[in-house]
């Protein structure tokens, strides 16, 4: 018995060491599995962002469109509303007087809100809330344009940064080379202490300005982030490099105002003002006798807004024209600094010639080369500010300075 009951307790030692040996390699292997997954996980990587991109992830995320389109769901339930005060004005008015108070109580006064029935039968109610969807979805088309114009301004504006960082950088790596020619020339008694500070001075300011390029270029990713409705921690690269010009003499301005005027919802507004108060002013004028305050009221707002329509057509061909010349101004911006990008090149090159047959000062040289780099950044500024001038034009037939352009550049 004894014999038996040894041989139990060994098979249970046993049987433990096995388990816990199995419990140890399980725990190594899962170890191992946790350790591959971490390795397997992708690392954050910036986020490749074209303009168009840009646009969508805007678009999406605009608080403003949600509005709109929750007014336009309200808007539709008021036309039910409107629709069912019209078919109750038109039941009231086809009862004889003498059964209105049996059908509906001796409570009910036909006298109140007539006029308010009569609106209501000639479909005001229902007209206007009409109207108010038209303009909505005019607004829905606007808020898309001017979404799209501020998104690729911001676009544009960090593109610009870039660019200037890499510019100046160029610029003190060319001042820091001089520095140092002039060092050497002065050591060997060929140059003057003077010529040693003027490179010196040129590199200090060429620091500054890459330190200032810097940080408007952190100033310009977070407006567009801030726009994007993104994280300001997010990193993001772009990739839409490439900045575009379309010259203006393939613009037909002909064509922009009449197109203008086809679909600008200060005309839109315009006209539904008046068709309603065409409406209002029959309304009034039937009821009041034209004696009454009312009567001349609803007959002279009807005047107004006969006179608004066709100074809302000016207004937006104005409009229109205006945008016009401020793209052709920004594009004749644009051609004089690329000469004078072109012209500070050549003498740039000319006084580093000069400099190196002994003709010119390092002095001259620094100036010459400063100026090449200032002519480069100012390029491709008026670059981007004739592009978003081009983007209001193209929006011109919904948008403009009379309906409110969005903002959000710095040109």
């Amino acid at each position: 018995m004894k014999r038996k009951i040894s041989l139990l307790i060994v098979l249970m030692l046993i049987l433990s060491t096995l388990i816990n040996v199995s419990a140890t390699e399980e725990a190594v292997e899962g170890e191992e599995t946790a350790e591959a997954a971490e390795e397997t996980l992708p690392v954050n990587e910036p986020l490749m962002l074209s303009m168009e991109e840009a646009v969508r992830i805007a678009t999406e995320n605009s608080r403003e469109m949600w509005k709109i389109d929750d007014g336009i769901a309200q808007v539709k339930e008021a036309r039910k509303d409107a629709k069912d005060a019209k078919n109750l004005a038109e039941i009231i008015m086809s009862i004889p007087l003498s059964q209105i108070e049996a059908t509906f109580g001796p409570d009910f006064d036909v006298t109140s809100n007539q006029v308010e029935r009569i609106l209501a039968k000639n479909d005001y109610y229902i007209k206007f809330a009409d109207s108010q969807q038209a303009q909505l979805e005019k607004n829905r088309e606007m808020l898309l344009a001017g979404i799209e114009i501020e998104t690729k301004s911001l676009y544009y504006n960090v593109l610009v940064a870039e660019q200037t960082i890499v510019i100046n950088k160029l610029n003190l790596s060319k001042a820091e080379e001089q520095l140092r020619v002039a060092n050497l020339k002065f050591n060997n008694g060929s140059a003057t202490k003077a010529e040693v500070l003027n490179a010196e001075m040129a590199v200090q300011k060429a620091k500054t300005e890459l330190d200032s390029a810097v940080d408007d270029y952190s100033i310009a990713k977070l407006n567009l982030l801030n726009k994007l409705e993104l994280p300001f921690d997010t990193e993001y690269i772009l990739t839409d490099t490439n900045f575009t010009y379309v010259p203006t003499e393939e613009i037909n301005l002909a064509e922009a105002i009449e197109k203008a005027k086809a679909e600008r919802p200060e005309i839109l507004k315009a006209e539904n003002n008046l068709e309603l108060q065409k409406i209002e002013t029959h309304a009034y004028t039937a009821y009041y006798t034209s004696n009454l305050r009312q009567h001349k009221a609803a007959k002279e707002k009807l005047k107004d807004a006969e006179l608004n329509v066709p100074q809302a057509y000016k207004d937006v061909e104005l409009d229109v024209r205006k945008s016009y010349l401020n793209l052709i101004k920004a594009e004749r911006a644009l051609i004089n600094m690329e000469k004078t990008f072109e012209l500070a090149k050549e003498a740039a090159r000319i006084n580093q010639l000069l400099y190196d047959n002994g003709m010119a000062t390092m002095l001259n040289v620094l100036e010459a080369n400063t100026g090449m780099y200032q002519a480069e950044i100012g390029y491709y500024q008026l670059l981007a500010a004739y592009n978003i001038n081009k983007l209001m034009f193209d929006n011109s037939h919904l948008i403009g300075s009379i309906s409110g352009a969005p903002e959000g550049s710095d040109f």
